[in-house]
This record gives C-alpha cells, sequence and structure tokens, in this order.
C-alpha cells in the first residue's frame, strides 16, 4: 500500500475517532442532564443505570483528549476537555458532599416483595439511616427513611401501612469502638397517614405477635 493512501486511511480513522469521542462526551452529558430533569429526588433506575451515563460523562474529557492528539485543533480541543473534565468533576464531589448518590449506587441492605431497603445519606457526615423503596419497573422510588442503620431484613404489612425492622447488634466507633448498640425489632409506619384507632390496635397486636416494639413514627416519641 502506497505511503499517502495509507496516511489518508490513518487520518480518516483519527477523524472517527475524534467524532466517536465527542458523540459519547455529548451524549453522555445529555443523558445526565435529562436523567436529572425526569427523575424526581426521591426516584432512581435500577441496577445502577443511573451512574453509567455519570461516569461516561466524567471520564469523557480524558477520551476526548486523547482522541485530539492529532487533530489540527488539538490544543482547542484538549483546553475544552481539562475545563470541562474539572467542572464536571467538582460539580459531582459537590452534590456527594451534599448527600447525593453520585458516583456509586447506595448500599443495598435487604428486601422484601417489591420493597428494598437502602442506606439513607443525608449528607457526607450522616449516613446512619435507611430508606425504604418500592421497586416499580425500571425505577426504584424512595417510600421513607428511618433512623435505624443496617438492617439485616424487613418485613411489609402494605395492609396495615407499616414496616418491621430487623437490624442486628452494632458497635458504634466514634472513632473508635466505645458502645455496642443491640438488636433492634421494631415496627414502624410506612407511609405517611391519619393514624385510626382500629388500625392502631391492629398494629398494637400485629406488633405483640411479633415480639417487636413501636417505633417513633407510631409512638411519636423522638428517639
Amino acid at each position: 500500500m502506497q505511503k499517502p493512501q495509507w496516511n489518508r486511511i490513518k487520518d480518516f480513522v483519527q477523524r472517527k475517532e475524534l467524532s466517536l469521542a465527542m458523540g459519547l462526551h455529548l451524549g453522555a452529558i445529555f443523558l445526565c442532564g435529562l436523567i436529572y430533569i425526569l427523575l424526581p429526588e426521591d426516584v432512581h433506575l435500577r441496577w445502577g443505570l443511573t451512574y453509567i451515563p455519570i461516569w461516561a460523562a466524567l471520564l469523557s474529557p480524558i477520551a476526548l483528549m486523547i482522541a485530539a492528539r492529532k487533530s489540527k485543533r488539538k490544543l482547542v480541543i484538549r483546553l475544552y476537555s481539562a475545563l470541562i473534565g474539572i467542572a464536571l468533576w467538582l460539580f459531582a464531589i459537590f452534590l456527594q458532599v451534599i448527600g447525593g448518590d453520585i458516583f456509586l449506587p447506595s448500599t443495598y441492605f435487604c428486601k422484601d416483595g417489591d420493597y428494598l431497603a437502602r442506606r439513607y445519606q443525608y449528607d457526607f457526615f450522616d449516613n446512619n439511616m435507611t430508606a425504604v423503596y418500592k421497586v416499580s419497573g425500571l425505577t426504584e422510588r424512595r417510600v421513607a427513611f428511618y433512623r435505624y442503620s443496617n438492617p439485616d431484613s424487613i418485613k411489609v404489612y402494605e395492609l396495615l401501612n407499616v414496616i418491621a425492622f430487623y437490624c442486628p447488634s452494632e458497635i458504634q466507633e466514634d472513632p473508635w469502638p466505645s458502645d455496642t448498640i443491640a438488636p433492634i425489632r421494631v415496627i414502624e409506619q410506612l407511609r405517611d397517614d391519619t393514624m385510626k384507632p382500629e388500625r392502631k390496635k391492629k398494629i398494637e397486636q400485629l406488633a405483640h405477635r411479633l415480639n417487636v416494639r413501636l417505633g417513633y413514627t407510631l409512638t411519636g416519641k423522638q428517639e
């Protein structure tokens, strides 16, 4: 193959590579914006699908810088990639610090039917809570969150609008082992609702049968 023909093929491949990297970069940013606009804060996609476009957007500036190595506009493209990359990472870190799950899905604990429990992080410093989500198609919608950490099982009673938590004993480290929290067996209200006397009595009977105590959403006592 003659050298001019080889150079033309090489230039064509490099242009395609640059176009692909730019398409990936812009597409990932567009998908992230679409997810942010369309999905409420208490809803996210299942199986970690939310995080694929996020990581693609964060890493795409690097791919764009590499793909521009032979471009005539290399300096402009690499300058753009550096600025947009720094901006995207700073924005992602800021959202993570204020409580968003940006880099990885929140920790999964356990599941009962269509309901599952995950770690709930109000902010970067407070992660000792649990959120309950209901699965619907490709999404998980947060129903409520509670001041319990690391439950090993839950049980939902939809007719009574309550959920039972079973949490193992836990060693509190602040910053060294200082206290051991006993196992927790508690029942809480699932969704905000008016508590009628008939339902309250049935819930108390259920708690007695399960040998669990009523939680703060049912007694009104803040722990």
